[in-house]
């Protein structure tokens, strides 16, 4: 096991450092403030045959202040005993327990620079909105109204940063995305809802993903199913082929490979693919149940495509949606679908504002409750401010 040292101006921007260097699923040991921002300390195994390359990077003991341009390099053997698993899944549980204290930490600054907006803040802290953006948020909130008006106030907010756009139903649009975003049973369920419709003969389905024979056999049992073609592009000259081919469809759908957001060269390669094929709109996947510092990640590699909407996924395996709220607000991005579950058809709903904000309010509302049933009673009544409103 060797230790590493990580700062950052605040916690985001640690654990972003640490996702660069050494992946999503790097396990923080702890953290800590300290005078400039933030220390994290990060374990990484070696035992398994896992090889860690440091350009500049030393031990965490002997690290000095600021880190400048270490690029430590992880790479993992393909196999790992049964022991390693489980330490590898009780690290990652300490790394979440960690990331909240994190943002705990950082809700507690905001606190103290805006005492009087304590109310909004806890409102937005409930949420999992991320701290700088639930502190701007709160100082559009007069702090002398009641905490249901500020709750309202906070969620017309919400409604309003947050953007949609209707739903395609002509043209190319290309899913794209990291591996297990959903990006083909959302195709899948799209093409459903032309099917329940009476618009079978309006649709096809291309598949560009030419590294997972199972992706391409999942959209061939829907195709099947719902009787609705489905092609290979193994290249993107034989996408353009294939698009000049079905020109009489109205509606044509590209599922792509998943390629994770370190994945420069895919990405690119990616890029080069949507380039040549013209009139084409690009959604991209995104999981709700991925941490906020990850939602931003994936955001900003694939940023280099021609973005115009994102398909959000895995609403019913999230806990919280702040984190994502947090990013579409961030980065501008508005929705396009949303979907809360695996069945095919359905679960795929046309996004709106209203509804994730909604759904961001009754996810907090029961991940307080449960909170609130692992704690000793005398502690239930702290930071409970947003449960008492009983409207989604």
């Amino acid at each position: 096991m060797k230790f590493m040292t990580f700062f950052g101006s605040d916690s985001s921007q640690a654990m972003r450092r640490v996702s660069e260097e050494l992946g999503a699923e790097a396990s923080i040991l702890s953290c800590r403030r300290v005078e400039g921002g933030v220390e994290l300390i990060v374990s990484v195994d070696d035992s398994a045959s896992a090889t860690l390359q440091q350009a500049d990077a030393k031990p965490a003991a002997d690290v000095q202040r600021p880190p400048g341009n270490t690029r430590p390099r992880l790479q993992v053997a393909s196999s790992q005993s049964e022991e390693l698993r489980m330490l590898k899944r009780e690290l990652d549980a300490s790394r979440r327990t960690l990331e909240r204290e994190m943002n705990a930490q950082d809700w507690a600054v905001e606190g103290v620079k805006k005492p009087s907006h304590s109310i909004a803040l806890q409102i937005c802290e409930a949420l999992d909105i991320a701290p700088r953006i639930g502190a701007a948020l709160a100082r559009k909130v007069p702090a002398k109204e009641s905490p249901d008006v500020q709750r309202e106030m906070i969620r017309s907010l919400l409604r309003r940063q947050l953007k949609s756009i209707p739903t395609p139903a002509e043209g190319v649009t290309a899913l794209v995305g990291p591996p297990g975003a959903g990006k083909t049973s959302t195709i899948a369920k799209i093409a459903a809802e032309f099917v329940r419709t009476g618009r079978r003969n309006d649709i096809a389905l291309i598949t560009t993903d030419n590294t997972r024979i199972a992706a391409q056999e999942q959209l061939r049992v829907y195709g099947d199913i719902f009787q609705v073609p489905v092609h290979t592009a193994n290249s993107a000259d034989e996408a353009a082929r294939i698009l000049k081919i079905l020109g009489n469809k109205q509606y044509i759908l590209l599922d792509t490979a998943g390629i994770g957001f370190r994945d420069r060269d895919g990405i690119d390669s990616l890029g080069s693919l949507i380039a040549s094929l013209p009139d084409i709109d690009v959604l991209l996947t995104l999981p709700a149940d991925r941490e906020a510092y990850v939602l931003e990640e994936i955001i900003d590699a694939y940023s280099q495509l021609p973005i115009t909407g994102v398909v959000a996924t895995h609403l019913d395996e999230a806990v919280r949606i702040g984190g994502l709220i947090s990013m579409l607000i961030k980065k501008r991005l508005p929705t396009v679908w949303i979907s809360d579950g695996a069945q095919v058809p359905g679960n795929l709903t046309a996004a709106t504002s209203a509804a994730l904000v909604s759904q961001a309010f009754s996810l907090a509302r029961e991940f307080k409750k449960r909170q609130r049933s692992t704690v000793a009673p005398q502690d239930r009544d702290e930071n409970q401010t947003f449960l008492r409103g009983q409207r989604v």
